[in-house]
């Protein structure tokens, strides 16, 4: 027991001794490493008990108490030691090394690194220019204001939004914008199917953008009477559910803020998936903007929700509607968000944008024919008691027609357009060989689709081949010039046109509670 105690005393009592018996087993040891042995390795005085006297830490033999620690401390100051000069000879190997070869990157170092050089830098923000302004509008003998044929969307989204906001601050609250949302070649808007991704995404991403310049436009809108302009709007007809919206009135609504004048617009979805999907997938069209929070998202039955907290916003553009049955809905919303506004003693601003409402008139009777008893569809009043009520700010139609004749070539094709840009008239454009376009009509009131048809066969020279009358004023719906006892069209117009004269509702004058949009 003594012997064991003197020999473990004696290695754990001089730490050099342990590093010179090491360095006779594993060879030579450098003095750097001899330096931090010395320096690393614990002292008698930290590993002995604090409670041992003088003469117990001279003394070589150990107690029956002190033994065992001093025993496991030295392996413990042995472990310390021999860890610390692995890991200096280490080192020393990994820098002799170094020197001799350029040290080597990790595959994904590397790949970081070749990404980081192909990345562009960051140069200064670049301000996002505006869409360039269209062409200046011309004078013709009649002093209408004529306006060239428009050479990209962006000049049509803007010329439109300029045309918006001519009616708004004239005074009109209910405006209709209609446009193909792709180019004619790739799209026949007048039977194209509105629920479509590529016409769906299209029209989002033109409504995002005529938002945005509404937002923008600094002007302000006219002071008007909030129950006078409400009546004036609706020209005479009944609400369509007069009942629930007594019921809706008696809520309370907050009032917006009059401290906060900057223009809000909202634009609404048929429903909410269609909203939330327009947001996922336009999300960065609809941040993009200095403040984002002046465009907002809705649906059309929302205004039906007990969670809906009222109308807020100035200006409303309704989107998307996929077929007719959407256009009551588009009015009960309409309806119920000017009764709460007029008792706040706010006036609403309302566009119908891209709605296509022409095929979805021609829906009406369809599916009226086809499925007289199915819930849910639209009638004739909605045409004639709500639609009738806007006014047209912006309009084209494509129309492509062939012309049969009895002679070589037999069939000819031939393309024209109605236009519309307020405050001009109504002009019809003939496109030309080189697909370029050339006003040859413009009326003050909106033209039939048979008119426009009309006028484009005298334009291309095909008068006499389609029979029509000298007099073109019969071409339209609006005057007639028929002699007595005759009837109303030449037999060579009737075999072209066969009895068909214009479309339902452009006709029936005496059914709709408004002519505004005709104008």
């Amino acid at each position: 027991m003594s012997g064991m105690g003197a020999s473990a005393s004696t290695f754990v009592g001089s730490p050099p001794n342990l590093l010179r018996a090491h360095s006779t087993v594993t060879g030579s040891l450098p003095e750097v490493f001899l330096r931090a042995g010395r320096e690393a390795t614990p002292t008698w005085e930290n590993i002995a008990p604090t409670s041992s006297s003088s003469a117990s830490r001279n003394n070589a033999t150990l107690s029956p108490l002190t033994g065992p620690a001093t025993v496991v401390g030295s392996f413990v100051v042995a472990a310390l030691v021999r860890r610390r000069w692995r890991g200096g000879a280490a080192a020393e190997s990994r820098t002799v090394l170094g020197a001799q070869a350029p040290a080597q990157k990790g595959v994904a170092k590397e790949t970081l690194a070749r990404l980081r050089a192909r990345r562009p830098r960051k140069g200064p923000k670049v301000q996002k220019m505006m869409p360039a302004a269209p062409d200046p509008w011309e004078i013709d003998e009649e002093g209408n204001r004529i306006y060239p044929w428009p050479k990209s969307f962006a000049e049509i989204v803007q010329t439109a939004t300029q045309s918006t906001m001519s009616m708004f601050l004239e005074g009109e609250t209910r405006v209709e914008v209609d446009f193909p949302p792709l180019p004619l070649a790739d799209l026949d808007w007048n039977s194209a199917d509105v629920s479509e991704t590529r016409v769906v995404d299209s029209n989002i991403q033109h409504a995002i953008v005529f938002a945005k310049l509404l937002i923008k436009d600094q002007r302000l809108f006219p002071k008007l009477d909030p129950v006078k302009t409400q009546e004036a709007a609706r020209a005479g007809a009944a609400p369509q559910e007069p009942d629930k919206i007594n019921e809706l009135l008696k809520r309370k609504f907050k009032k917006r803020e009059e401290t906060d004048t900057r223009r809000t617009v909202r634009i609404l979805f048929p429903n909410k998936p269609d909203m939330l999907r327009a947001r996922d997938i336009h999300y960065e069209k609809w941040r993009k903007m200095e403040r984002p929070e002046l465009l907002r998202r809705g649906y059309y039955n929302e205004v039906n929700d007990d969670s809906w907290q009222g109308p807020f916003e100035d200006i409303y553009i309704y989107i998307m509607a996929q077929e007719a049955g959407e256009l009551p809905k588009i009015r009960n919303y309409i309806e119920k968000a000017d009764a709460i506004a007029t008792r706040q003693g706010r006036v609403l601003r309302h566009v119908l944008f891209n709605l296509n409402l022409n095929k979805l008139r021609s829906d009406i009777v369809f599916f009226k024919t086809v499925a007289p008893f199915r819930p849910g569809l639209a009638t004739p009043r909605v045409h004639f008691d709500f639609i009738t009520t806007f006014r047209n700010a912006y309009f084209i139609r494509f129309g492509k027609y062939v012309m049969t004749l009895l002679r070589d070539p037999y069939n000819i094709e031939y393309v024209g357009a109605m236009y519309r840009a307020f405050p001009g008239p109504w002009q019809i454009f003939m496109q030309d060989d080189d697909g370029g376009y050339t006003t040859v009509d413009a009326q003050p009131r909106r033209p039939s689709i048979i008119a426009l048809k009309r006028t484009l066969q005298r334009a291309f020279g095909f008068m006499q081949d389609a029979g029509l009358p000298e007099d073109a004023r019969s071409d339209d719906v609006y005057e007639k010039v028929t002699k007595a006892g005759t009837i109303a069209k030449d037999l060579t117009q009737l075999r072209s046109e066969g009895f068909g004269e214009a479309q339902w509702w452009e006709a029936a004058f005496a059914e709709e509670v408004s002519t505004k949009w005709r104008m």
